[in-house]
């Protein structure tokens, strides 16, 4: 067997264990939280402590992974907009995962380390967005916008971890503007 042949093989078994290991870890969590999420629990899970939002996507008995992925979804996603992910941003989405509750070693964790270590599928923002644009769908216009600015303001949290010039600064790059606005556009849904 060729040397190129060899690492082809090896990479497929390592992009075929990593899908595994994602896809028992979603499932995982997935099954844990199946049940309704209360107002308690999408606070902690998102951090999102406006009570009308709160009261809105309680009303709409959301489970408790959805409202985590939806919550940090946008974090990763800006962490990759350009192509890696930093030491700093990594810190910011950590830290960001801290304050909403996740625990250091859950399966929530395990993924958003994943997600930090492999950059997701596309699918994974397509998924997010079209979820996203169903769940305001249902909400009035004020709940949605109040929704936004706590998801998006997260987001802006990581684009801003690397600095301006040199460190200095919250400069934001011209690639995680572009997420931004990608981002900002599934909330846009009527």
């Amino acid at each position: 067997m060729s040397s190129d042949a060899f690492d082809d093989r090896r990479k497929a078994l390592e992009d075929q264990f990593f899908k595994q290991q994602n896809d028992a870890a979603l499932q995982k969590m997935k099954d844990q939280q199946a049940r309704a999420a209360t107002k308690e629990e999408i606070q902690r899970l998102t951090g999102i402590s406006n009570l009308v939002v709160l009261d809105a996507l309680a009303n709409l008995k959301l489970g408790g992974a959805a409202v985590m992925v939806m919550s940090m979804f946008p974090l990763v996603e800006i962490a990759w907009a350009d192509g890696k992910v930093d030491d700093k941003e990594r810190r910011v989405v950590l830290q960001q995962a801290e304050n909403v509750g996740i625990e250091h070693g859950s399966e929530a964790a395990l993924l958003l380390a994943q997600w930090l270590d492999a950059k997701p599928e596309l699918s994974w923002h397509q998924l997010w967005s079209d979820y996203v644009g169903e769940l305001v769908k249902k909400m009035k216009t004020e709940d949605r916008e109040l929704l936004k600015n706590e998801v998006l303001g997260r987001a802006r949290i990581v684009a801003e971890a690397s600095g301006g010039l040199l460190g200095a600064g919250f400069a934001v790059s011209g690639a995680e503007k572009k997420v931004l606005e990608k981002l900002e556009k599934a909330f846009a849904h009527t």
